[in-house]
């Protein structure tokens, strides 16, 4: 594949400007964020040109802290993010930001839901209720979770994989559970599923990646599973990170992979690709290979674009060396890849201000 790309060389905390913080208008609308630098912890940030430049925060961020959860809600102007474990909220669109509770559990990452309310959730199988106003600890079915989704129009139904592939409904927001479908392997196939992604259109799509079986995708709630193919061109074992499917193009999905026969080769990419899929999951073509100026980690952050489902920002990020991180714009019409470079050691989440796609909200990370 022919790449070209375009290397952001501008300095991570070059400012943003504008003259006020945003403000509501009393129509029920988002704003874009209009202030030159961002008041909190310093976790949150944000971008209106992929990268290029970054709005510089109030505070110095100071390690160790990772901002994995990170979204837009309802209410206009209003996010919730998760860094560690303290949970904070901005009501003037990303311009200032608070604490307002703590979470229980590690690497806890956040899924937003329909009246101003996101999940919290972790790989170790901890479910709270966030809101603007606090936390509530909520009961898990499993004591491994690999993914979360919400339906879009009602915030108490949610669906949630387990670390076996199998999917769990609850209809009061979390109170109560019960299993729905079959498992997406049997109990003798040995893997470790390490992301699973739910349709924001239909629950019922979801998407599993995993250890050495690559893909598994059903479109009827877990009653039948499909192995996707194209993932290898020998046909062998493939580890599947992570996964994105765009919300405004459903039958687009993404997911980074490992070629396990490409890296005991030797291929120049190490076997780490992201894949594209155009069909829901059930057929994947790799679209950027590791290489030539792009650095694809095992998992990486996989955002879709809100608008654009020919569009992927994906991150590589490290403290080591005050290295920094690059975010990756994947463009599948014009079949290339830029970079913009920052400072921060990663950049951990990604959402998108609903007024304005171009304003990308960063969470970000300090390792050292």
């Amino acid at each position: 594949m022919k790449k070209a790309f375009a290397i952001g060389l501008t300095a991570a905390l070059a400012v943003v400007s504008a003259p006020t913080p945003a403000s509501a208008d009393g129509f029920g609308r988002w704003h874009q964020p209009s202030c030159e630098t961002v008041t909190g912890d310093g976790t949150v940030t944000y971008t209106r040109d992929e990268g290029k430049t970054i709005t510089p925060t109030s505070k110095t961020l100071e390690p160790v802290v990772y901002t994995n959860g990170l979204v837009t809600l309802d209410r206009p102007d209003t996010l919730l993010s998760l860094a560690n474990n303290q949970l904070s909220r901005s009501s003037d669109a990303g311009c200032t930001w608070e604490p307002v509770g703590e979470v229980a559990g590690s690497n806890l990452e956040l899924t937003a839901a329909r009246g101003d309310r996101a999940y919290a959730w972790d790989r170790e199988g901890h479910l709270s209720l966030a809101t603007t106003d606090g936390v509530t600890p909520l009961t898990s079915p499993a004591d491994r979770l690999a993914g979360l989704g919400t339906h879009r129009r009602h915030g108490d139904q949610l669906r949630v994989a387990d670390g076996d592939g199998q999917l769990h409904e609850s209809r009061d927001g979390g109170r109560t559970w019960q299993p729905i479908g079959v498992p997406a392997w049997e109990k003798d196939e040995l893997r470790s599923v390490y992301t699973a992604v739910f349709d924001p259109h239909n629950l019922n799509h979801v998407v599993l990646g995993a250890s050495n079986t690559g893909v598994r995708v059903t479109t009827n709630g877990g009653r039948t599973w499909t192995t996707a193919k194209g993932l290898s061109a020998s046909g062998g074992k493939v580890n599947v990170f992570s996964a994105a499917i765009s919300p405004t193009s459903p039958n687009v999905v993404y997911v980074m992979g490992l070629d396990l026969d490409e890296l005991h080769a030797g291929a120049p990419s190490g076997g780490r690709h992201i894949y594209r899929s155009m069909d829901g999951g059930r057929r994947f073509v790799p679209v950027v290979d590791q290489g030539n100026g792009i650095t694809i980690p095992n998992g990486p952050l996989l955002a879709a674009h809100p608008k654009d489902p020919g569009v992927l920002y994906f991150v590589w990020g490290t403290g080591w060396s005050s290295l920094g991180t690059d975010i990756y714009r994947y463009d599948f019409w014009r079949d290339n890849v830029t970079i913009r470079h920052n400072a921060y050691d990663r950049v951990t989440s990604i959402a998108f201000n609903p007024a304005d796609s171009s304003v990308m909200y960063l969470g970000v990370a300090e390792e050292v």
